[in-house]
């Protein structure tokens, strides 16, 4: 055996049992390292793959191509800053649990270190975020060469589903000629498995009596089976935005962070004393005032985290439960008569509810615009909202419309927002919510749209700057504030839009918005321009009102 042959051997082989695992789909950034494997992964029958050629935006279409249904995706590039731009989005899949399989295809070991192009370090260079690295040896004629990558990829695939999720990375070091044999098909010979996760248990559960206030972040389960646990009269459920149960839960909170930011030691006092227990469930939510609730509360806590890596913050719960979600909150809940600290959740929530769909009228910043983007967008559409102001203003006026919801809450990066939307928008329609700072961190994802035929809306929030920082402690520093922490960029998206082939629409008053072109089909780009102090003297100015009704509250 020569060593074409022998590549090919190595290279279509791993490309098979990745797919034997559950990798369907798999993200290509052109380079030349890479040429074995990009050709493999083309020619089998089982993979669909797409082509991004900018790698930190490929790793994220990648983190939203898993991010729904969490099955395996995989990502290749060639060797060098190729590999190295990889590590934004293997870090939001490492904390967001994502199956990422990295793919970097490397020097071989003779060109590390002396000066040759394209030459970096590249095995453990994501250690710190994924859950299984390997490097795979220099192809070679030995008949163990296949089982080598057998165990390799059995190995990783441990990582692919269940209690352990996460990425994964395998190093290829690759000698030239770097051509394999594109006639060898019969290498393709593997059938996928069943990859569905065993059910985990813990065997110590603690039975939990009273009033319960179940506050839910994102999960990868489906929580339908538990829909009448978290309907009990004794139970009080909170569902961040990305839980996309929250509206078929009947009167499940999702305006609690209105709620919560309002509390004063009157709230506090009642909920110490009425509620017997909370139960965290996903990840940590969104809201900071909500998790600065979970600080504040003397209740006792307990988390149930679906992943073994658990994650305590905001505070280091009572109690912890690694498993299959499913399972273990209907032994930890004892039904109980409907309680009056529910009745009064639920009718502060439907309060803030009234006086927001009564008074939103009088408002015209971007929390006015959210809250009619979301009463006028199908709900066939998903939304992907990115980080900063967008997930927080959609959180705040989210009225229980039945819209799917993702955002990118791992690392709360605002690096990969396009990319990670459009991963979406290959299997559903997308309306995304990004401002000005966010678009132009990855503003050249916008073709990925163009090359797949992405139904995909994206709405610009353009407040010539970064807008979050208006509602931290800098804003106090006005002498230093627009320079460091304002940033106007001045940009204006509309030849953005017409290079990436979008239809162009520019947005200056409420009433301009309109249902039809929200839920237009094809590729569209809404721009809307704000202005920073007023988005926050509205946003405070509601929250002022809303403190009046939540202070007359009956706690």
């Amino acid at each position: 055996m020569n060593y074409t042959e022998a590549l090919t051997v190595q290279t279509f082989s791993i490309i098979d049992a990745l797919y034997e695992y559950g990798m369907n789909e798999l993200v290509i950034s052109p380079g030349s390292r890479s040429t074995p494997l990009a050709i493999a992964a083309e020619l089998h029958e089982g993979i669909r793959t797409y082509i991004h050629p900018d790698e930190r935006g490929a790793g994220y279409f990648a983190v939203g191509l898993t991010k729904k249904r969490r099955q395996p995706v995989g990502i290749l590039c060639t060797s060098g800053t190729a590999a190295a731009n990889y590590t934004p989005a293997v870090s939001e899949a490492g904390l967001s649990h994502l199956p990422l399989i990295v793919l970097t295809s490397d020097r071989p070991h003779e060109l590390k270190n002396v000066g040759a192009p394209q030459a970096i370090e590249q095995n453990n260079m994501y250690s710190n975020f994924i859950r299984y690295q390997t490097e795979l040896p220099i192809a070679d004629s030995h008949d163990s060469a296949e089982s080598l990558i057998n165990d390799k990829v059995l190995q990783a695939s441990q990582y692919f589903s269940g209690i352990n999720m996460g990425p994964v990375h395998f190093n290829i070091p690759v000698r030239e000629p770097i051509m394999p044999d594109a006639d060898r098909l019969d290498l393709f010979k593997r059938t996928q498995k069943d990859m569905s996760p065993a059910l985990t248990i813990p065997g110590n559960i603690k039975k939990l009596s009273g009033t319960g206030l179940v506050i839910i972040g994102e999960t990868a389960e489906d929580l339908s089976p538990v829909k009448s646990v978290l309907e009990q009269g004794n139970i009080i459920t909170i569902c961040d935005p990305r839980q996309n149960i929250r509206t078929e839960i009947k009167d499940a909170i999702v305006n609690h962070d209105m709620m919560f930011s309002n509390f004063g030691n009157k709230h506090y006092d009642y909920i110490d004393a009425n509620v017997d227990f909370i139960i965290r469930i996903g990840e940590p939510v969104t809201s900071k005032q909500t998790n600065a609730f979970l600080k504040r509360t003397t209740v006792p806590q307990y988390l149930i985290s679906e992943f073994q890596d658990i994650k305590p913050f905001p505070v280091t719960p009572d109690e912890t439960y690694a498993g299959t979600i499913n399972e273990i909150l209907p032994r930890m809940i004892s039904e109980a008569p409907k309680s009056d600290v529910k009745d009064r959740f639920i009718t502060l929530s439907k309060d803030i509810h009234s006086y927001i769909k009564e008074n939103i009228e009088k408002f015209d910043d971007e929390g006015r615009y959210v809250y009619d983007i979301i009463q006028q967008t199908d709900e066939a559409r998903t939304f992907f909202l990115s980080s900063s102001m967008p997930i927080r203003d959609f959180e705040r006026y989210d009225t229980r419309v039945a819209h799917d919801v993702f955002a990118n809450r791992g690392a709360n990066g605002i690096d990969g927002v396009i990319s990670s939307a459009l991963g979406i928008g290959t299997k559903e329609q997308v309306t995304m919510l990004i401002g000005d700072v966010s678009m132009n961190h990855d503003i050249n994802s916008l073709l990925m749209a163009k090359l797949e035929n992405i139904d995909f809306t994206v709405i610009v929030f353009n407040n010539n700057g970064g807008n979050i920082f208006s509602y931290l402690p800098q804003y106090a520093h006005k002498q230093h504030f627009e320079r460091l922490f304002g940033t106007p960029l001045d940009l204006n998206f509309e030849h953005a839009a017409k290079l990436y082939d979008y239809e162009y629409v520019h947005i200056e008053k409420a009433a301009e918005l309109t249902k039809d072109m929200l839920n237009k089909s094809g590729r569209q780009m809404i721009e809307i321009t704000t202005d920073r102090e007023h988005n926050l003297e509205s946003h405070n100015e509601l929250k002022s009102q809303l403190k009046n009704l939540v202070d007359n509250a009956e706690f």
